[in-house]
Protein backbone atom coordinates (compact mmCIF):
# COMPACT_ATOMS: atom_id res chain seq x y z
CA UNK A 1 0.00 0.00 0.00
CA UNK A 2 1.61 3.36 -0.84
CA UNK A 3 2.04 5.87 1.92
CA UNK A 4 -0.34 8.29 0.39
CA UNK A 5 0.72 11.04 3.69
CA UNK A 6 1.26 14.84 2.36
CA UNK A 7 4.05 16.48 3.96
CA UNK A 8 3.94 20.15 4.40
CA UNK A 9 6.93 22.08 3.00
CA UNK A 10 9.26 23.48 5.59
CA UNK A 11 8.39 27.18 4.25
CA UNK A 12 4.86 26.61 5.05
CA UNK A 13 5.84 24.72 8.71
CA UNK A 14 7.82 27.51 9.17
CA UNK A 15 5.41 30.65 8.74
CA UNK A 16 1.58 29.65 6.91
CA UNK A 17 1.40 32.93 6.22
CA UNK A 18 1.79 33.76 1.95
CA UNK A 19 2.23 37.60 3.28
CA UNK A 20 5.42 38.65 3.96
CA UNK A 21 6.19 40.12 7.58
CA UNK A 22 8.12 43.12 8.33
CA UNK A 23 8.65 43.71 12.17
CA UNK A 24 10.84 46.41 13.26
CA UNK A 25 14.17 44.93 15.03
CA UNK A 26 14.86 46.58 18.67
CA UNK A 27 18.19 45.59 20.13
CA UNK A 28 18.60 47.47 23.74
CA UNK A 29 22.18 47.17 24.72
CA UNK A 30 22.59 47.67 28.91
CA UNK A 31 25.74 49.44 29.43
CA UNK A 32 25.79 49.29 33.51
CA UNK A 33 22.82 49.29 36.63
CA UNK A 34 23.20 50.56 39.65
CA UNK A 35 21.81 50.49 42.91
CA UNK A 36 23.53 52.95 45.72
CA UNK A 37 22.29 55.80 48.04
CA UNK A 38 23.18 59.81 47.42
CA UNK A 39 23.82 62.77 49.80
CA UNK A 40 24.94 64.73 47.21
CA UNK A 41 23.61 64.94 43.12
CA UNK A 42 24.25 68.61 42.42
CA UNK A 43 25.17 68.22 38.27
CA UNK A 44 24.15 70.44 35.32
CA UNK A 45 24.40 69.62 31.42
CA UNK A 46 24.10 66.04 32.04
CA UNK A 47 23.59 64.97 28.65
CA UNK A 48 25.25 62.05 27.06
CA UNK A 49 24.96 59.55 23.87
CA UNK A 50 22.72 56.88 25.73
CA UNK A 51 19.08 56.93 27.64
CA UNK A 52 19.19 56.91 31.50
CA UNK A 53 16.17 55.04 33.50
CA UNK A 54 15.61 56.00 36.99
CA UNK A 55 13.70 55.10 40.09
CA UNK A 56 13.80 55.95 43.79
CA UNK A 57 11.59 55.18 46.77
CA UNK A 58 12.49 57.88 49.36
CA UNK A 59 11.84 61.24 47.22
CA UNK A 60 13.71 64.26 47.58
CA UNK A 61 16.16 63.64 44.84
CA UNK A 62 15.04 65.79 40.96
CA UNK A 63 16.23 65.76 37.74
CA UNK A 64 14.98 69.45 35.65
CA UNK A 65 14.53 69.83 32.58
CA UNK A 66 13.39 73.33 30.01
CA UNK A 67 12.42 75.17 33.35
CA UNK A 68 10.56 71.97 34.87
CA UNK A 69 11.16 69.54 37.78
CA UNK A 70 10.58 66.03 37.83
CA UNK A 71 10.79 64.27 40.91
CA UNK A 72 11.99 60.37 41.57
CA UNK A 73 9.69 58.64 43.77
CA UNK A 74 8.33 55.34 44.49
CA UNK A 75 5.12 55.61 42.16
CA UNK A 76 7.27 56.57 38.55
CA UNK A 77 10.18 55.56 36.59
CA UNK A 78 11.74 58.74 34.86
CA UNK A 79 13.09 57.90 31.28
CA UNK A 80 15.62 60.12 29.94
CA UNK A 81 16.13 60.05 25.90
CA UNK A 82 19.81 60.14 24.68
CA UNK A 83 21.35 63.56 24.06
CA UNK A 84 19.01 65.64 26.65
CA UNK A 85 20.36 68.11 28.30
CA UNK A 86 19.54 67.95 32.23
CA UNK A 87 20.52 69.37 35.56
CA UNK A 88 19.92 66.61 38.78
CA UNK A 89 19.99 67.96 42.75
CA UNK A 90 18.91 66.63 46.28
CA UNK A 91 16.29 68.84 48.16
CA UNK A 92 17.95 69.48 51.05
CA UNK A 93 21.68 69.61 49.64
CA UNK A 94 21.19 72.02 46.81
CA UNK A 95 23.75 73.72 45.92
CA UNK A 96 23.87 76.35 42.89
CA UNK A 97 28.07 76.89 43.55
CA UNK A 98 29.40 74.15 43.02
CA UNK A 99 28.92 70.13 40.94
CA UNK A 100 29.33 67.20 43.35
CA UNK A 101 28.23 63.49 43.34
CA UNK A 102 28.79 62.19 46.45
CA UNK A 103 27.19 58.55 47.24
CA UNK A 104 27.87 55.16 49.17
CA UNK A 105 27.62 51.82 47.41
CA UNK A 106 25.28 49.79 49.52
CA UNK A 107 24.86 45.88 50.47
CA UNK A 108 21.49 45.43 52.20
CA UNK A 109 18.43 46.47 52.35
CA UNK A 110 19.05 46.97 56.32
CA UNK A 111 21.70 49.10 55.79
CA UNK A 112 19.32 51.24 52.84
CA UNK A 113 16.95 52.05 55.59
CA UNK A 114 19.62 53.13 57.97
CA UNK A 115 21.08 55.56 55.31
CA UNK A 116 17.03 56.71 54.43
CA UNK A 117 17.08 57.79 58.08
CA UNK A 118 19.74 59.91 57.59
CA UNK A 119 18.55 61.93 54.90
CA UNK A 120 20.16 59.83 51.89
CA UNK A 121 18.37 59.39 48.70
CA UNK A 122 18.52 56.03 47.38
CA UNK A 123 18.34 55.35 43.10
CA UNK A 124 18.68 52.52 40.51
CA UNK A 125 19.71 53.70 37.88
CA UNK A 126 20.33 51.79 33.93
CA UNK A 127 21.81 53.08 31.33
CA UNK A 128 21.29 51.76 27.58
CA UNK A 129 20.86 52.31 24.08
CA UNK A 130 18.93 51.25 21.30
CA UNK A 131 20.61 51.75 18.52
CA UNK A 132 18.92 54.14 15.39
CA UNK A 133 17.03 55.52 14.94
CA UNK A 134 15.89 54.55 18.04
CA UNK A 135 17.90 56.66 20.40
CA UNK A 136 17.08 59.77 18.09
CA UNK A 137 13.85 60.65 19.92
CA UNK A 138 13.16 64.22 21.02
CA UNK A 139 15.14 65.48 24.06
CA UNK A 140 12.83 65.45 27.16
CA UNK A 141 11.61 64.04 30.57
CA UNK A 142 9.39 61.24 30.62
CA UNK A 143 7.18 60.31 34.19
CA UNK A 144 6.04 56.57 33.94
CA UNK A 145 3.74 55.72 36.77
CA UNK A 146 4.13 52.40 37.69
CA UNK A 147 1.96 49.81 39.19
CA UNK A 148 2.25 46.73 41.86
CA UNK A 149 3.91 44.73 39.69
CA UNK A 150 6.14 47.01 38.34
CA UNK A 151 7.03 47.44 41.97
CA UNK A 152 7.93 44.11 42.68
CA UNK A 153 10.09 43.79 39.44
CA UNK A 154 11.65 46.96 40.78
CA UNK A 155 12.47 45.11 44.18
CA UNK A 156 13.84 42.13 42.70
CA UNK A 157 16.40 44.04 40.66
CA UNK A 158 17.49 46.13 43.29
CA UNK A 159 17.99 42.91 45.76
CA UNK A 160 20.01 41.34 43.05
CA UNK A 161 21.98 44.44 42.58
CA UNK A 162 23.04 44.53 46.23
CA UNK A 163 23.95 40.88 46.52
CA UNK A 164 26.29 41.01 42.98
CA UNK A 165 27.10 44.66 42.06
CA UNK A 166 29.58 43.87 39.54
CA UNK A 167 28.47 40.34 38.17
CA UNK A 168 24.67 40.98 36.80
CA UNK A 169 23.75 37.02 35.74
CA UNK A 170 21.10 36.10 33.19
CA UNK A 171 18.08 36.36 35.24
CA UNK A 172 18.69 39.90 36.73
CA UNK A 173 19.45 40.75 33.11
CA UNK A 174 16.22 39.23 31.98
CA UNK A 175 14.83 41.66 34.67
CA UNK A 176 16.56 45.08 33.88
CA UNK A 177 15.96 44.48 30.05
CA UNK A 178 12.13 44.00 31.13
CA UNK A 179 12.04 47.06 32.99
CA UNK A 180 13.39 49.14 29.78
CA UNK A 181 11.16 47.31 27.38
CA UNK A 182 8.14 47.82 29.77
CA UNK A 183 8.78 51.62 30.57
CA UNK A 184 9.21 52.21 26.66
CA UNK A 185 5.84 50.38 25.57
CA UNK A 186 4.13 53.99 27.76
CA UNK A 187 6.18 56.39 25.80
CA UNK A 188 3.49 57.77 23.30
CA UNK A 189 3.74 55.86 20.19
CA UNK A 190 4.06 58.84 17.49
CA UNK A 191 7.31 59.52 19.28
CA UNK A 192 8.73 56.71 17.60
CA UNK A 193 8.25 57.84 14.01
CA UNK A 194 11.15 58.77 11.73
CA UNK A 195 11.77 59.43 8.54
CA UNK A 196 11.87 56.98 6.48
CA UNK A 197 15.87 56.39 5.14
CA UNK A 198 16.67 54.88 2.21
CA UNK A 199 17.64 51.21 2.98
CA UNK A 200 21.25 51.22 1.37
CA UNK A 201 21.72 54.36 3.76
CA UNK A 202 20.95 51.98 6.81
CA UNK A 203 23.29 49.14 5.52
CA UNK A 204 26.06 51.51 5.40
CA UNK A 205 25.36 53.17 9.27
CA UNK A 206 25.21 49.23 10.53
CA UNK A 207 27.93 48.83 9.00
CA UNK A 208 29.88 52.04 10.15
CA UNK A 209 28.73 51.34 13.85
CA UNK A 210 29.90 47.57 14.17
CA UNK A 211 33.25 49.37 12.48
CA UNK A 212 33.86 52.23 14.78
CA UNK A 213 37.37 51.26 15.23
CA UNK A 214 38.58 50.74 11.58
CA UNK A 215 39.50 52.84 8.69
CA UNK A 216 36.40 54.21 7.18
CA UNK A 217 35.74 56.43 3.76
CA UNK A 218 32.81 57.49 1.46
CA UNK A 219 34.72 55.51 -1.56
CA UNK A 220 34.56 52.19 0.79
CA UNK A 221 31.08 53.23 1.87
CA UNK A 222 29.92 54.29 -1.27
CA UNK A 223 30.48 50.68 -3.07
CA UNK A 224 28.80 48.95 -0.14
CA UNK A 225 25.65 51.33 -1.32
CA UNK A 226 26.44 50.44 -4.64
CA UNK A 227 26.29 53.84 -5.74
CA UNK A 228 28.89 56.25 -7.26
CA UNK A 229 30.51 58.20 -4.52
CA UNK A 230 28.99 61.77 -5.18
CA UNK A 231 25.58 60.11 -5.83
CA UNK A 232 26.36 58.37 -1.93
CA UNK A 233 27.69 61.45 -0.47
CA UNK A 234 24.36 63.57 -1.30
CA UNK A 235 21.76 60.80 -0.59
CA UNK A 236 23.46 59.86 2.98
CA UNK A 237 23.27 63.70 3.70
CA UNK A 238 20.02 63.88 2.41
CA UNK A 239 18.74 60.99 4.50
CA UNK A 240 20.99 61.84 7.44
CA UNK A 241 21.77 65.64 7.65
CA UNK A 242 24.86 65.82 8.21
CA UNK A 243 27.75 64.60 5.79
CA UNK A 244 29.05 60.89 6.31
CA UNK A 245 32.62 61.86 7.76
CA UNK A 246 30.56 64.35 10.83
CA UNK A 247 28.73 61.21 11.26
CA UNK A 248 31.27 58.84 11.54
CA UNK A 249 33.13 61.31 14.33
CA UNK A 250 29.95 61.70 15.79
CA UNK A 251 29.25 58.57 16.21
CA UNK A 252 33.49 57.66 17.14
CA UNK A 253 32.83 60.27 20.29
CA UNK A 254 29.51 59.03 21.40
CA UNK A 255 31.19 55.58 21.25
CA UNK A 256 33.77 57.43 23.18
CA UNK A 257 31.76 58.64 26.20
CA UNK A 258 30.17 55.85 26.72
CA UNK A 259 33.63 53.49 27.16
CA UNK A 260 34.83 56.88 29.66
CA UNK A 261 31.56 56.45 31.65
CA UNK A 262 31.63 52.51 31.80
CA UNK A 263 35.04 51.31 31.99
CA UNK A 264 38.52 52.60 33.20
CA UNK A 265 40.45 52.18 29.58
CA UNK A 266 43.19 54.05 29.06
CA UNK A 267 42.59 56.99 27.21
CA UNK A 268 45.36 55.32 23.94
CA UNK A 269 43.08 52.58 24.22
CA UNK A 270 40.13 54.62 23.73
CA UNK A 271 41.47 56.47 20.78
CA UNK A 272 42.05 53.22 19.15
CA UNK A 273 38.72 51.29 19.53
CA UNK A 274 37.07 54.63 18.49
CA UNK A 275 39.36 54.41 15.40
CA UNK A 276 41.26 57.37 16.11
CA UNK A 277 44.93 57.37 14.59
CA UNK A 278 45.96 58.50 18.36
CA UNK A 279 45.31 59.79 21.73
CA UNK A 280 46.34 63.81 20.45
CA UNK A 281 43.79 63.20 17.55
CA UNK A 282 41.42 61.91 19.85
CA UNK A 283 41.85 64.56 21.94
CA UNK A 284 41.44 67.22 19.37
CA UNK A 285 38.32 66.06 18.17
CA UNK A 286 36.95 65.21 21.60
CA UNK A 287 37.66 68.77 22.95
CA UNK A 288 36.15 70.39 19.76
CA UNK A 289 32.72 68.03 20.17
CA UNK A 290 32.59 68.08 23.61
CA UNK A 291 34.27 71.41 24.70
CA UNK A 292 36.59 69.81 27.35
CA UNK A 293 39.41 67.41 26.25
CA UNK A 294 38.40 63.36 27.17
CA UNK A 295 41.08 63.26 30.27
CA UNK A 296 39.39 66.44 32.14
CA UNK A 297 36.11 64.65 31.03
CA UNK A 298 37.28 61.53 32.58
CA UNK A 299 37.84 63.61 35.98
CA UNK A 300 34.45 65.53 35.55
CA UNK A 301 32.06 62.26 35.59
CA UNK A 302 34.85 60.79 38.15
CA UNK A 303 35.80 57.51 36.78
Amino acid sequence: MLNSFKKLSDNKKYDPWEAKQSIEELRVLVHCSRYWMLSEWECENMSFPFWRLYHSETGGSFVSFNGREFELTKDKIILIPPNTSFSTYIKKQKNEHEESIIGKVIKTTTEVDLLKLKGMCDQLFVHFNLGFPYDKINASIYEIYINDFWQQQINVVKTKLLDSPNDINIHTSIKINGLIISALQYLNENLWYFPVVDKRILKVISFIDKNIDKELNNEQLSNMANLAVNSFARLFKLSMQCTVHKYIQQRRIEHAIMILHHSNKEIEDIALECGFYDRHHFSKIFKKQTGIPPAKYRLRIGI
